[in-house]
C-alpha cells in the first residue's frame, strides 16, 4: 500500500545476556537495593532475581542460602575500613584523640547513609538470629575492629594509649555508641555528640594514668 514502507533490513534488538562477573556484581547490587528498601524480613531472591533480570538458580548457584547473598551484597557495598578512617597512613602530628575524632565522623555519616539503613535491617534481625549475628561480626565488624585495635596500639607505640586498652573490648565502644544513637534510637548524630563520646567516654577509657 502506498505510504506504507517496510525495512527489511532493519536489524532486530539483541538482549545481551550478562555473565560471570557482570552477572554478579548485577545480583549484587539488586540485592542491596531490595534489602534497603524492604528489609531483612521481607527480603526474597525472586525479587532479586526479577531486579538483576535473571533467574532464581543462577543466584542459588552462586549463593546458596539467602544469608549468604545478603552479607555478601552487603559487604560488597558498605564503606571499607579505609573509608572509615581506621586504615588512613597518619602522620606524626596526628595524635590518637584527633584520629578517633576522625573515625568517629566517618563511622556516623556512613550510619546515617542508605548504607547505614541496609545495615540497621540486618543488625535487627541478627538479634534473633544467632547465626546471622556471628557471620556479620565476621564479615563485616571484625576487620573494622581489627583496624581500631591497630590505631589504638599505634597510640600505645605514641605513649598516648595505656597498653591494656588496645583489645577487642575497648575498640568496640566507639562504633557501638554510634551506633547505638543511630541505628537503634534513630538519632542524627552531631559534632557535639562526638566531642562528647570521644572527650566523656573513650578518652578516659583509653588515656595512660
Amino acid at each position: 500500500m502506498k505510504g506504507l514502507t517496510t525495512d527489511m533490513t532493519a536489524t532486530p534488538a539483541v538482549v545481551q545476556r550478562r555473565r560471570g562477573a557482570a552477572l554478579e556484581d548485577a545480583i549484587r547490587a539488586a540485592a542491596y537495593a531490595e534489602l534497603s528498601e524492604v528489609g531483612y524480613l521481607a527480603f526474597s531472591v525472586e525479587a532479586v532475581a526479577e531486579r538483576a533480570r535473571t533467574g532464581k538458580a543462577s543466584i542459588y548457584r552462586r549463593w546458596p542460602t539467602k544469608q549468604e547473598l545478603v552479607l555478601d551484597s552487603l559487604c560488597s557495598a558498605l564503606p571499607t575500613p579505609s573509608m572509615c578512617g581506621l586504615e588512613l597512613e597518619l602522620t606524626d602530628d596526628v595524635s590518637t584523640v584527633d584520629a578517633l575524632r576522625q573515625v568517629a565522623r566517618a563511622i556516623a555519616g556512613i550510619m546515617s547513609s542508605p548504607a547505614g539503613d541496609a545495615m540497621r535491617a540486618v543488625k535487627c534481625e541478627a538479634f534473633s538470629d544467632p547465626e546471622l549475628a556471628r557471620t556479620v561480626d565476621e564479615r563485616f565488624q571484625a576487620p573494622r575492629r581489627a583496624a581500631l585495635i591497630a590505631l589504638l596500639q599505634r597510640g600505645v607505640e605514641r605513649g598516648e594509649v595505656r597498653p591494656e586498652a588496645a583489645t577487642e573490648l575497648v575498640a568496640d565502644v566507639l562504633p557501638a555508641m554510634l551506633a547505638h544513637r543511630v541505628i537503634l534510637m534513630r538519632e542524627q548524630v552531631t559534632e557535639q555528640d562526638i566531642m562528647s563520646i570521644i572527650d566523656e567516654v573513650v578518652i578516659p577509657l583509653v588515656s595512660v594514668r
